[in-house]
Order: C-alpha cells, then structure tokens, then sequence
C-alpha cells in the first residue's frame, strides 16, 4: 500500500540524492538524452528547492512529499502553485530506484497527491510537464489521468500567470521539447 507524507527539512538530502544522484537520475535529467536539462548541483538544488519546499508555511505555494511503500520511501513528489493560476498545481515526481520504475508506483502515487490537493487546498487543474522522449513517464501520466495537450502554448497560458511565462513557459525541456499534460475537474453544478 503506498502512502504520501509532506517531507521535512531532514528529507532534503534523500530527495536531492534521488533525483540527480540515483540510477533514476538518467531517466529525465542530464546528457546524454537530456542535455538541455542538466543535472543539477547540490547547491542548484537547494536554491531551486527552497526550504520552503519542506516547512507546513509553504504548503499553500508548494511542496515536497515522500512516497512511501509499506512504510519505506521509494521517492518523491512535489507540487507548486506559485507561478499558476489560483486553484492550480504543477506536478513533479521520481522514484529513488529503477527497479521501482514500471511497477504503477508513480501512477498510484500521482493519484494520491492529486486527491490531497483536491481535499486539502481545493485545487482542480493540474499540470506535469514531461520530456516528450520520456514515453514511459507520458503513459504513466495517462493512466493517472493526465491528457496529452498538443496545442501547447494555450494549454499553458490557461495555467501560468503571466509574469512566470518568461521563466517557466519552456518547462524543463524547452517548449519543443516538452510535453503539457493536464488533469482538469468537471466544473461542479452550482
């Protein structure tokens, strides 16, 4: 049975050590299949994974999770809402081994951190950008129910605020290189 739990300041060197540093990290990070998304350093990833990224104050902006498997942690989710539209997270998630990898883990788990934004914070759109070469990551995403956006660029102008178009329109990947992928709820009768 799978699990999340918001991470703590003492998680942050696991999450680091599996994303850039695990036999998952070439998965989605690096050359020589993604050279436009290197890996990050130690110090890159504390500046992009704030500690507000682990604290309860950040909640409402984004943070941090641990999957966990019975009891043991199998790797990280994170969610931010800062650069979005109100009622809108961007998702990320990887796993801290391969042999996780291609076991429904990350589906399950996306379920799980979807419905806790949903109950939690009232969130109803949800966005996780992909590499569009990381084909097993887009049919994971799929089964937790994520749609392949192609029209790409008014996908993401529905989500990103404005003044973080600059910044974040390109995703990690670059716009080309990117896939959008949304989960969107049904507007509820009023």
């Amino acid at each position: 049975m799978l699990t999340i739990r918001h991470a703590t300041l003492a998680d942050k060197p696991v999450a680091y050590e599996w994303l850039c540093c695990s036999d998952t990290t070439s998965l989605h990070l690096g050359p020589p299949d993604y050279p436009e998304s290197p890996v990050p350093t130690r110090e890159e990833f504390e500046r992009d994974f704030e500690d507000l990224y682990f604290l309860p104050a950040g909640r409402r902006q984004g943070a941090v999770t641990i999957i966990e498997r019975a009891g043991e942690p199998i790797g990280c989710l994170c969610y931010a809402c800062f650069h979005l539209q109100p009622g809108a997270a961007e998702l990320d998630i990887w796993l801290k081994e391969r042999r996780l990898c291609g076991l429904g883990l990350g589906t399950e788990a996306l379920r799980l951190l979807v419905e806790h934004l949903r109950r939690e914070l009232g969130i109803t759109r949800f966005l996780i950008r992909p590499s569009t070469r990381n084909t097993r990551a887009i049919r994971a995403y799929a089964k937790a129910g994520f749609v392949d956006r192609p029209e790409k660029i008014p996908a993401l102008r529905s989500f990103l605020k404005e003044e973080f178009w600059d910044a974040y329109g390109g995703g990690d990947y670059g716009l080309e290189g990117t896939a959008v992928m949304t989960m969107e709820d049904e507007p509820r009768p009023q």
